[in-house]
């Protein structure tokens, strides 16, 4: 264009001089060296001044160019005579016109022009300097522009006008086919610009796309169709229009702009043509189709313009097409594929899927759509000098989804990098998401098969109204161009993150063919109110020492009313097993802020080369985790059912938890994690168990409860695991040595059986323990751990130590473990005896007092073929008085020393062994002595040895067992049932027990020689009588009138069956010389000779008589009834011929011992006789 203005302008100078034919000789001499010719030439001069050109036909660079109606109006000062004596410039020329008309002009321009050749042709001609001032007024009309060889319809452009007014009034339009593409209108000023435009995208990419489609190098628009190219190669389609106000100060090089895109609509074509309209948020009755527009301003210095984007919303609800075809953004290398269809399900309309999972009806309802909606709230700023953005307030959000959510930014400032700026990015966030219906987790998931199709889906996971809200800040930034990135984010305080419930429910499954018909297992669970909360602000940060740091803050995590049922079906068909847990609430909080780091390598392998070794770490602050009214109920169809419960449930940590992974500079393959393990503080208060065994006519009913049980770590446990191989681990408790102080206690602690008996509840202690309590100090040193223990039960205290020595596992040899220990115990028998009382009913009878001592050493060892246990001990009972059954002893002692040995054997490792267990207990020497003891009759210096051996072989036991079974069907009579059961179980194989017993009895002596105990046999003994005063006898319970005295020796063979003792053949005699009995007014005596006169004579011999033998025998039957035969032989005073009186009686032996005891007499004879 510029190089046909000057043409012209030349043009007007020569046609001063000549006329027309001349005028084109002459010009197109002076245009030949601007590649420019005219063809045809049409002049009309009206005056020096005026001139009308009605046609000119010129050849510019090879472009045919028609110019109608051209009319010039030239300065009045002009001089002709000018033109001809010397050579004017460009500028000298311009200032010589004053005015410029052209009704039309038609240009078919040479194709070349669009290169890069023809893009330079004006450089070839004079430049023209922009002076307005200097400018002529221009109104030139229609001009058409078309390509030389191609057709007008297929590609042209029409200036519709151009002008130029003496004010400084610029207009111009170009269109397209009759279409508007651009519109300019100006107001220039020496001191102001003031310019108004309105560009329509669609035309100028309808042009754009004819102009892109002709065959031949447009090279000069490069740029533009450049930007063509890449919007469609990644499928952008801008419509609508650009309107434009803008004001120039020319002196402050201010400019002041404001834009309105109208109908503009952004439309995506590789996503299934999703169209984006953005839209003003505002809206007015008065302006209707106001909102249809979004605005912005360019303001500033023009070294310092500033783009404002004012407040607007996009809204688009995508189809499920759309939608899918968006989703493969979401993955790259780094992500995981399997995302893709969660986000899709996440992304299905909330209408479409039912909260069971009904997919049916989400085919069925296709025309449901969700909501994206992007509303930019407060103006958005940009610098182009400094590439800062600063935006007030935006929010995206996601509604009538599965899950609506929202994310929005307030205070956001975006440094993009420059040579002077990094890049730094600061904004404040805030992120809700919530779901108002339940959902059942399977909708979310693909219909595809997937490589887990063929597994069975046994459950759904449903969810209840949930709701997650975040808020914090951001920061990344850069300190230098040269330094790597630096980033923080932080969430506020009070993070909620809420879900109503969630619950497990049963889908129906294929069975294996053994199990067709049967049922599916049946179960259930749900999560009530479950929320997070936060109680600080949770800070992310990342730079090149620490990539990633996490400053956690103090959480709350808490679920309500938790419900568990699961129905299983055990190995016989008829019984079915149920399980049922409820918790009223499970709450987790930290109690400060937590810390989490990654190390460098993670993020960066190059960072992982250098020399500097380096870490992750979490260090998870003091915890507690408190659990509140949690029952388990197990029971079966057969009608037993076992309940656990506990009121409350508390585990807390003293201090963090701490979990390091270092990477060593030296080895990088070598990353080891170290663990230090907090003292921690767990509790359980109101426990109660309660177990009812198979339904039975006596209803049993165990029922255990435990007031409160506490355990403590004392110390920080540290841990190193040099790497997560198989065999690092198997090293892991070989490379760590650690201590500790470990706490138990027990308070409360009762164990009753309840059952009918007689239709009547009944109630039966089995256990009882006011408090229990031990401190265990651990100490492990890589091979074996070392404990000392301090125990105490409801008062009796007492100590052991253990040792143990773990072997593991290898290729060539098994796993291997010894323990051994010794436990100490001394204690007064009192408080023993209070504790049994409390467990077991122990007589009421019975009061002892005394001193107990147990020193005990063990011994286990056990491998992969046998374990063997070793147990010595030695119990020891001093200073023992009190009294059994109100028979009083006192000064007893009794000593032992036992062994326990127990062996049982893998039935693999050998066959042809006597059993798989056996088991030896053996006492050889057990020591008994008493300075008295009273059951009737004052037994004194009492002295016993015992020596007691028992063994258990499985084998020859369970033949024992097997023959007795057979022998009792053999024997089954209605009276079986009624025999008595043995006190001694019968699987004993092996049993030894010999007895001998010595003491001081009625002035003489009895003895036990020898008794060998049998078991499952009678037993036989003998006890020894010497030398028993009679006269001693008598006195233990005195009879008036009745006197005798000698000295009597006796055996009396004695039987143990059933723990019952039986006499049989004793003999009691009388040694020589004899003794005296005498019987005088004994008033029994007298009535029985008053009411029996022939027993007269009998008694009358025994009122002195002088016996020289005096023999008897007794026996007793296990059940206490005794008879005595007595033979007398003497002389009787005033009876000259001999005596022999023979005299026998029944007497129920236990009732008789009975008597004798009745009042206080036992206790006086037995102080007077330590007297």
């Amino acid at each position: 264009m510029l190089a046909l203005i000057v043409s012209l302008l030349i043009l007007v100078v020569i046609l001063v001089n000549s006329f027309e034919r001349l005028a084109m000789s002459i010009a197109n001499d002076y245009l030949v060296e601007y590649n420019t010719q005219i063809n045809e030439l049409s002049i009309r001069p009206t005056s020096m001044h005026h001139w009308q050109f009605p046609v000119i036909k010129l050849t510019v660079h090879n472009s045919e160019i028609s110019i109608t109606d051209l009319a010039l109006t030239l300065d009045t000062d002009m001089s002709l005579l000018s033109l001809y004596s010397q050579q004017l410039s460009s500028n000298q020329v311009v200032s010589l016109i004053k005015q410029i008309s052209i009704k039309e002009i038609h240009a078919k321009l040479n194709p070349g022009v669009l290169t890069d050749a023809g893009k330079n042709v004006d450089d070839q001609g004079p430049t023209l300097a922009l002076d307005l001032n200097e400018l002529p007024q221009i109104n030139i009309g229609t001009t058409s522009l078309s390509l030389a060889g191609i057709s007008a319809s297929a590609l042209s452009l029409t200036v519709e006008h151009l002008t130029l007014d003496e004010d400084g009034n610029l207009s111009t339009a170009i269109s397209r086919n009759d279409n508007a593409i651009f519109q300019l209108d100006a107001h220039l000023t020496d001191k102001q610009w003031q310019v108004s435009s309105r560009l329509v995208f669609d035309e100028l990419y309808a042009f754009l796309t004819e102009l892109a489609a002709q065959e031949f190098d447009t090279s000069a628009l490069a740029p533009l169709l450049a930007l063509k190219q890449e919007s469609e190669r990644i499928g952008l389609v801008l419509s609508g229009t650009l309107e434009s106000n803008a004001t120039l100060d020319l002196k402050s090089a201010q400019l002041e702009s404001s834009h309105i895109l109208k109908h503009s609509s952004l439309t995506l074509m590789q996503f299934d043509e999703l169209t984006l309209t953005p839209h003003s948020p505002s809206s007015s009755a008065e302006e209707p189709l106001a909102q249809d527009r979004v605005k912005f301003d360019i303001a500033g210095h023009l070294a310092d313009l500033t783009l404002t984007l004012q407040p607007f919303t996009l809204e688009v609800s995508p189809s499920r097409h759309q939608i899918n075809s968006l989703l493969p953004l979401l993955y790259n290398e780094r992500h995981d594929k399997r995302i893709i269809p969660l986000v899709a399900a996440l992304l299905e309309p909330s209408t479409s899927t039912a909260a069971g999972g009904d997919k049916s009806q989400a085919r069925i309802d296709e025309k449901q759509a969700i909501k994206v909606i992007f509303t930019l709230s407060q103006p958005l700023d940009y610098s182009f000098v400094s590439k800062n953005i600063h935006l007030g307030h935006a929010q995206l959000m996601i509604r009538d989804a599965m899950v609506d959510a929202s994310l929005s930014a307030t205070n956001l400032s975006l440094q993009i990098p420059t040579q002077s700026q990094a890049f730094e990015l600061t904004s404040d966030w805030q992120f809700a998401a919530s779901r108002e219906q339940a959902l059942a987790l399977s909708s979310l998931m693909p219909d595809d098969p997937s490589p887990f199709a063929g597994n069975k889906t046994i459950a759904d996971i449903r969810l209840g109204a949930s709701s997650l809200t975040l808020a914090g800040k951001i920061n990344i930034e850069t300190p230098t161009a040269s330094e790597s990135p630096q980033f923080r984010l932080s969430i506020n305080p009070n993070l909620q993150a809420q879900i109503d419930s969630v619950e497990l429910v049963p889908q129906s499954v294929k069975q294996d063919s053994a199990r067709k018909t049967a049922d599916n297992p049946r179960f259930q669970f749900e999560l009530n109110h479950l929320k997070l909360v936060s109680h600080d602000e949770l800070v992310m940060t990342s730079s090149e020492a620490s990539p990633v740091s996490l400053d956690i803050p103090r959480l709350t995590f808490s679920i309500g009313p938790t419900r568990y049922r699961h129905d299983i079906q055990t190995d016989l068909a008829s019984v079915t097993k149920a399980l049922s847990f409820d918790a009223n609430s499970l709450k987790f909080s930290t109690l400060a802020m937590s810390h989490f780091i990654i190390m460098k390598s993670l993020i960066n392998e190059s960072l992982a080369s250098s020399n500097q070794a380096s870490n992750s770490k979490l260090a998870l602050s003091a915890f507690t985790l408190e659990s509140e009214d949690v029952q388990f109920i197990q029971s079966t169809s057969s009608g037993d059912r076992l309940t656990v419960s506990t009121a409350v449930t508390r585990l807390t940590s003293l201090d963090p938890l701490v979990i390091k992974r270092m990477i060593d500079s030296a080895d990088k393959n070598k990353q080891p994690i170290q663990i230090s393990v907090p003292p921690l503080n767990f509790e359980q208060l109101d426990n109660e168990l309660a177990l009812k065994p198979v339904p039975s006519t006596e209803q049993n009913e165990y029922l255990a409860k435990l007031s409160g049980l506490y355990l403590s770590l004392e110390k920080t446990s540290s841990l190193t695991i040099s790497d997560l191989t198989a065999e690092a681990m198997s090293r892991v408790l070989t490379e760590n040595l650690w201590e500790n102080v470990a706490h138990y206690e027990l308070n409360g602690a009762e164990l009753t059986h309840h059952y009918i008996k007689n239709n009547r509840k009944r109630t039966e202690k089995l256990l009882g323990l006011y408090t229990a309590s031990l401190s265990q100090t651990l100490d492990w040193n890589g091979v074996k751990l070392d404990t000392h223990e301090n125990w105490e039960f409801d008062g009796l205290e007492f100590v052991s130590e253990h040792r143990l020595r773990p072997h593991i596992p290898t290729e060539a040899k098994g796993s291997q473990l010894q323990l051994t220990g010794k436990l100490n115990l001394d204690s007064d028998l009192g408080t023993i005896l209070s504790l049994v009382s409390n467990n077991y009913s122990l007589p009421k009878s019975l009061f002892i007092t005394g001193d107990a001592r147990l020193q005990t050493k063990y011994e286990l060892n056990k491998n992969d073929k046998s374990t063997q246990v070793s147990i010595n001990f030695t119990p020891e009972l001093t200073s023992l008085s009190g009294s059994i059954n109100e028979l009083p002893f006192e000064q007893a002692e009794i000593q032992a020393s036992c062994h326990y040995q127990m062996e049982q054997k893998n039935q693999s490792s050998s066959p042809e062994s006597q059993g798989s267990n056996i088991s030896t207990l053996s006492c050889p020497d057990i020591q008994f002595s008493a300075a008295a003891f009273n059951p009737g009759i004052l037994i004194t210096d009492i002295k016993a040895q015992a020596d007691f051996s028992v063994s258990l072989d499985d084998k020859i036991a369970t033949k024992k067992v097997t023959e007795q079974e057979a022998k009792n069907r053999k024997d089954l009579s209605p009276d079986v049932g009624k025999r008595p059961k043995p006190m001694l179980p019968e699987t004993l194989s092996a049993a030894n027990i010999q007895i001998n017993a010595s003491g001081e009895l009625l002035g003489g002596h009895l003895l036990l020689p020898e008794f060998n105990l049998r078991l499952h046999d009678k037993s036989h003994g003998y006890l020894v009588l010497q030398g028993l005063e009679l006269e001693q006898l008598l006195a233990i319970q005195p009879q008036v009138g009745l006197y005798a005295d000698g000295i009597f020796d006796g055996v009396l063979p004695v039987d143990l069956v059933q723990g019952k003792i039986s006499i049989s053949g004793g003999k009691l005699a009388a040694r020589a010389p004899g003794g005296l009995i005498s019987v005088s007014g004994n008033p029994a005596v007298e009535q029985m000779r008053l009411s029996q006169p022939y027993l007269d004579f009998a008694f009358s011999t025994m009122e002195h008589l002088e016996y020289s033998e005096l023999s008897s025998s007794f026996d007793m039957a296990p059940d206490g009834d005794a008879l005595l035969k007595v033979s007398v032989k003497g002389k009787a005073k005033g009876i000259e011929r001999p005596i022999h009186l023979n005299y026998s009686q029944e007497e129920n032996m236990l009732q008789l011992l009975k008597s004798l005891q009745i009042g206080d007499k036992l206790q006086t004879q037995i102080e007077q006789s330590m007297n």
